[in-house]
């Protein structure tokens, strides 16, 4: 799949806009200001429905205007099904982006379903201070573990939407309980005396191990292609590790002794998962009571990064922590590729000046799969004339 073309209008710096890219490598480049990562990012948001920079709507639309639009033509890869004679479908996205609200439409219709949306161009980008995956809040790990786990696994949106309503009544109810207001058996088709939390648990727990489950999963898998990539970059020098940390007091290794997902029994670890989500809830009881919150579950666990045993967050420099994101990004995509044969697109601000020049040149043996690229640097970078990769550059000096 690639991104054929993009349109704006009044997105960030872009009154207007139109570019056609190549399937390939994309490099894109002009000094300070001249709207390189706002390119890079009118993409990511036509891709994700979301800003890696900032959640505010408002900040994406041109100074003075109400309203921004992006819109991309986006060819996909061809199905098992197709012939050699067929060609890629070809499909539109657009987004109407508002203050405080965004319209997504596919083939000029409104999409209802965030899902179907984001399954038609995944992407992953790299930006310099994109430290957040080591140095940011656990929201910003759970993130990325939720988009990894959706691409690597479609079901995963469903149970996610599930889990969140879920969540948000059984929040409601506690912080009813606090305040008192409560009616302890109201609509809960049992005594009064009851526990008033226990239908939500109940359905909490089944859906909440089943994403653990899958999160898993899709780690276990991810730590094959970062361990690769390390030893390709850093001759083995460094050794890289990926935890899943769980609010449930549950352990992952217990569940990932194989080298590969079809090794790991789903049943037997669903249910390992399933009992101690039941212990963790009973021991949050009274905890959730007095602070009218849900506090175990996966919309509280985290993921930990360890390099050479050591946590990367409190003791690793802040290029070894770069090194890492750009890594992790990396296997996403190479992940993505062994899943479904075909790459996501990826998005690198400014990369060339992060990395030194062995690492510069690893990065272009693995651009050499053939995925597309879209790269920002502030000059017309010139490393990439001594191979054979065919580029196509934008020069966005006089964007105003």
């Amino acid at each position: 799949m690639h991104l054929q073309s993009l349109e704006l209008s009044n997105f960030r710096s872009f009154p207007t806009g139109r570019f056609a890219f190549s399937p390939g490598i994309n490099i894109i480049y002009g000094p300070n200001a001249s709207g390189k990562t706002n390119l890079l990012e009118a993409i990511y948001v036509l891709s994700n429905l979301r800003s890696f920079r900032t959640h505010g709507f408002r900040e994406l639309i041109h100074w003075g205007e109400t309203q921004a639009y992006v819109r991309g033509i986006v060819q996909q890869g061809r199905t098992p099904e197709d012939d050699r004679e067929s060609n890629p479908s070809v499909k539109t996205l657009a987004l109407g982006i508002e203050p405080a609200s965004r319209v997504p439409l596919i083939n000029s219709k409104r999409c209802k379903s965030s899902r179907d949306y984001l399954r038609i161009l995944p992407s992953t980008a790299f930006i310099p201070d994109d430290l957040s995956l080591v140095k940011g809040e656990p929201a910003s790990r759970r993130y990325f573990l939720d988009q990894g786990t959706f691409q690597y696994y479609l079901p995963y949106w469903s149970l996610l939407a599930d889990y969140n309503r879920l969540l948000h009544q059984k929040n409601a109810l506690l912080r009813d309980l606090k305040s008192g207001s409560a009616d302890r058996g109201k609509g809960s088709g049992r005594a009064a005396k009851g526990d008033p939390c226990e239908v939500w648990d109940s359905q909490l727990q089944q859906v909440g191990s089943k994403i653990i489950l899958h999160r898993i999963i899709f780690i276990h898998n991810l730590q094959r292609f970062l361990l690769r990539i390390y030893d390709n970059w850093l001759a083995g020098k460094e050794n890289i590790t990926l935890r899943y940390k769980s609010s449930i007091r549950f352990s992952a290794e217990t569940i990932v002794n194989g080298s590969n997902e079809e090794e790991i029994d789903q049943e037997q670890a669903y249910q390992q998962i399933f009992e101690a989500y039941g212990h963790a809830i009973q021991r949050a009881q009274e905890r959730e009571r007095q602070l009218g919150m849900t506090v175990v579950g996966p919309h509280r666990d985290d993921l930990e990064i360890d390099l050479a045993g050591k946590s990367l967050r409190a003791f690793g420099s802040q290029g070894q922590q770069r090194t890492a994101v750009l890594a992790l990004k990396f296997a996403e995509v190479s992940l993505y590729f062994e899943r479904y044969a075909e790459y996501s697109i990826l998005l690198l601000d400014d990369v060339a000046s992060e990395l030194d020049v062995t690492r510069n040149r690893k990065l272009l043996e693995y651009l050499h799969r053939g995925l597309q690229v879209f790269i920002s640097s502030t000059s017309k970078p010139d490393f990439f004339a001594t191979t054979s990769l065919a580029c196509t550059y934008f020069d966005l000096s006089n964007q105003k």
